[in-house]
């Protein structure tokens, strides 16, 4: 998770979050996944970290469902989880134009402000980095587009994120 990501569940304030993810990372219980990234940095629990998770659960009584780390690209998930981009990888679950993108990712955040040419722009850098693939539809002359493997993979990921929140 981001320290946005982590801010929204926990209900802290963003720079408060923020200042805590950077102290436990200092003190050896998260490690950056993302270290070149300069916004969405990915936090993930060290070895001393999950034994203080499991800990605390252990005392508290909850239930510690079993998550490894998946293999992923952390730079590109990480690229891929800030804002407008998050959004629209989301909202792809089958062919869209950019047009229907937008439309359907308002839907789902009201106070989102992108246009179709916000998501034309995106998608091609989707498209640069293999997360989306364009499609010709024989009955539109404009383009659709979907998620190859890679880019399901990353939707997958930020939906269990979100999951989590």
């Amino acid at each position: 998770m981001t320290a946005k990501q982590l801010a929204r569940r926990t209900g802290l304030p963003f720079d408060a979050c923020r200042n805590v993810v950077l102290s436990l990372a200092k003190r050896g219980f998260l490690h950056c996944l993302n270290d070149e990234a300069r916004r969405s940095r990915l936090y993930w629990l060290t070895k001393q970290g999950k034994l203080c998770q499991r800990q605390f659960c252990r005392d508290q009584g909850i239930k510690l469902p079993p998550y490894s780390l998946p293999e992923m690209d952390w730079e590109l998930y990480g690229w891929v989880c800030y804002s407008h981009r998050s959004i629209i990888i989301k909202t792809l679950s089958e062919p869209l134009q950019p047009a229907d993108i937008k439309r359907r990712a308002r839907v789902r955040h009201p106070p989102l402000a992108m246009s179709a040419s916000n998501v034309r722009d995106v998608i091609h850098l989707f498209q640069e980095r293999g997360l989306v693939r364009p499609l010709q539809h024989r009955k539109c002359k404009h383009m659709r587009y979907e998620l190859t493997e890679l880019g399901q993979h990353c939707q997958q990921l930020l939906n269990q994120a979100e999951e989590l929140l």
